[in-house]
């Protein structure tokens, strides 16, 4: 089995590539890093982008399934930084060999459906009444995305997140650009020692995403 990874950030799967032998290659605008099961892309934030590279994925390796991987935010305060969340989306719910499998491979992972936005979410009472409305576990940008060109290509869907975020810890920013983060900082001086921890959080959740990852390539191995 081989698996299409689409995360929106290198930084999202940056600590999982260290842990692989891996080749790259250049398709298009965008970096495909092959390793072993695995084929693993940062497509760009958002839901076209993530479109484009999931078909772009399918198209060239023609993996049996797209993972759609990276950061989310919780929709509620009993997850905490680097929960795993798999599962599917509202519209897609996940392949159910791949999700007996992820389990398996992250036994401590919660199960829970994805809800797509278009922007990142940073008000605590937004997020809540997103999870109210939506019953979803969590907020990311791409997984509907990744999960509608998974359909249209007729292969498996799965999504593996990790939780930076909570209603009761947001995080310190957006981060949509450059000026974005400037304007905050010098809106709100202490903005900048929560970036801080920000950038902590973010380790621990692309950590989490590495330890998950290479658990489930041992997996696959053992199931030939």
């Amino acid at each position: 089995m081989k698996l299409g990874i689409i995360a929106a950030l290198n930084t999202e799967i940056k600590p999982t590539l260290s842990a692989f032998s891996h080749s790259s290659r250049k398709i298009e605008h965008l970096r495909f890093h092959d390793a072993g099961p695995f084929v693993f892309v940062a497509g760009g934030v958002g839901a076209k982008p993530a479109a484009a590279a999931s078909l772009v994925m399918v198209d060239h390796f023609k993996p049996d399934a797209l993972v759609s991987t990276g950061f989310c935010g919780a929709l509620s305060d009993d997850l905490d930084t680097g929960q795993l969340i798999i599962g599917g989306t509202k519209k897609r719910p996940a392949d159910e060999k791949l999700l007996e499998m992820a389990q398996a491979a992250a036994p401590n992972a919660k199960p829970g459906r994805i809800k797509t936005v278009e922007k990142v979410v940073v008000k605590a009472d937004e997020k809540k009444k997103l999870g109210e409305e939506s019953g979803a576990a969590v907020v990311d940008m791409e997984a509907e995305a990744v999960a509608l060109a998974a359909r249209s290509r007729n292969v498996g869907f799965l999504s593996v997140k990790s939780v930076i975020d909570t209603p009761a810890e947001p995080l310190a920013s957006t981060y949509a650009g450059c000026l974005v983060v400037l304007r905050d900082v010098i809106l709100r001086p202490g903005t900048v020692m929560q970036m801080v921890y920000d950038a902590k959080r973010v380790k621990i959740a692309s950590d989490r995403l590495r330890e998950f990852f290479v658990a489930l390539a041992s997996l696959m191995t053992v199931a030939g």
